[in-house]
């Protein structure tokens, strides 16, 4: 079977872009794009980097995005006074885009156009509501910025479908739509179906650029084999139920044992940004859950971690635990990424052997293990929660 895979077009010191290849991608649809950044995969990891804290690294992180894309899709050129900036409100506050295009470009002619959009679970399905907000002024021929996180796709759909009519109905045209996410493939699939939409309406339109913050996650659903998930909303790192992750993020995973455990790679993000003592407490009460499980199932370290982040990709025989080696990892990983260098397989297997060395798995696989980590993540976040209290 072939795999999407990151074909690897522009780095620097600051970001990294890969564009997102496989043998049914359709040449005249959308660009999709894989972006790292330091700032972003910082707060990814660190869930408990939030507020202020999480908006700054978000607008650098979008900032160093833009710089990076701008290689390959020359946006810089593109006037000021036609560019709108599209909030869909909340969470595309956090991401901080009309500063950032400042930032990267220079613009301060921009325009931006809000509208509310939440999403709620009704009968097993989630709704959109409270979308009754909407402040529009988008220029004629304009090229529109957008963000948000993805995970079901409603909000992002309906906010689209507004968008459209809104332009329809005042007689003025879209040239381009540029859509930043920490997502999933719905985001992939939703601008698809508009980027078709668009062109067929749009005699001027032009392109539509999606770019993955860290990868293209994997959404849960009612029968991921994963404890505790929250299914449509969490969105997950397992590279065997679709996840792809840019290299740079994956090689971060290995920071800190604790980070490819949590139960989001970025949790609710409203909360986060602007909630977060509530965010916290949503965090440590999955830890709650998860010591319940731990404890219940007996369930070991090494067993709970491969569910949510597999490393079969770095052993050559995980069932039997015979070492791989960075040549190994090459190889496996060839069908998930391209245009990496011998020495960065080299430094992410290093990497992988600074957490994973032979004691640790062998503690790891022990029966119980798992409930030890759990209780110094809850007396972690405990701490922390009567700080911000």
């Amino acid at each position: 079977m072939e795999h999407e895979k990151l074909v690897r077009k522009y780095k620097d010191e600051l970001v990294s872009v890969y564009s997102i290849a496989g043998k049914n991608h359709d040449p005249s649809g959308i660009k999709r794009y894989a972006i790292s950044t330091r700032f972003t995969r910082d707060f990814m990891n660190f869930p408990e980097i939030v507020n202020i804290d999480f908006t700054r690294n978000m607008n650098r992180g979008i900032s160093a995005a833009l710089t990076g894309i701008n290689h390959l899709e020359h946006l810089s050129m593109i006037d000021s006074r036609s560019v709108n900036v599209y909030n869909i409100l909340r969470g595309a506050l956090n991401f901080q885009v009309p500063s950032a295009l400042n930032r990267a470009f220079g613009y301060k002619w921009h325009s931006s156009s809000y509208i509310s959009s939440q999403r709620v679970l009704k009968e097993g399905k989630f709704e959109i509501s409270d979308d009754y907000y909407r402040k529009f002024i988008v220029p004629d021929n304009a090229t529109i910025y957008s963000a948000d996180i993805v995970a079901s796709g409603n909000s992002l759909d309906n906010a689209l479908k507004y968008l459209d009519a809104y332009m329809q109905t005042h007689n003025a045209s879209i040239k381009n739509f540029v859509f930043f996410t920490i997502g999933c493939i719905e985001a992939s699939r939703i601008m698809k179906k508009w980027h078709k939409h668009f062109k067929k309406n749009y005699p001027d339109y032009d392109r539509t650029i999606l770019c993955y913050l860290e990868g293209r996650f994997n959404l849960a659903g009612e029968d991921t084999p994963v404890h505790n998930c929250k299914p449509d909303t969490d969105l997950l790192r397992n590279y065997k139920l679709g996840a792809l992750l840019t290299p740079e993020y994956e090689f971060s995973q290995f920071e800190k044992l604790i980070i490819a455990l949590e139960a989001c790679v970025i949790y609710d993000g409203g909360k986060k940004g602007f909630e977060p003592v509530n965010h916290i407490k949503e965090i440590q009460g999955f830890w709650e859950k998860q010591l319940i499980y731990a404890e219940k199932k007996d369930m070991s370290l090494w067993d709970e971690y491969n569910l949510r982040f597999p490393l079969d990709h770095y052993f050559k025989d995980i069932a039997e635990f015979k070492d791989g080696s960075f040549g190994r990892l090459k190889e496996k990983k060839s069908a998930y990424w391209e245009g990496l260098t011998e020495d960065e397989y080299r430094k992410l297997y290093g990497r992988f052997k600074l957490i994973w060395g032979s004691k640790r798995i062998e503690r790891a696989k022990e029966s119980g293990s798992f409930a030890h980590e759990c209780r110094k993540k809850i007396k972690y976040l405990s701490s922390l929660h009567k700080k911000l209290s």
